[in-house]
């Protein structure tokens, strides 16, 4: 696969799970009692929000080479 179809492959993905996390919140959204409706309205789109940068990210997330194992007494 050229560099190019590799690309647009790419671009279908991401708008296809793109499109299929939309649906899905907007399933969660209507589990959402009247009273929490605007609340989780908001949440949701946050996360949308968060996932759509997620997915413009270009390489790995996470430089794993920085990672280092917390102090032995941070945690109980």
């Amino acid at each position: 696969m050229s560099q190019d179809g590799a690309s647009q492959f790419q671009e279908v993905i991401r708008q296809e799970l793109e499109l299929s996390v939309k649906k899905e919140l907007e399933k969660i959204l209507t589990t959402a009692s009247s009273h929490e409706f605007e609340h989780t309205k908001k949440d949701l789109d946050g996360f949308r929000k968060l996932f759509h940068r997620f997915l413009q990210e270009k390489g790995p997330s996470v430089d794993w080479g920085k990672i280092q194992r917390p102090p032995e007494d941070s945690a109980v």
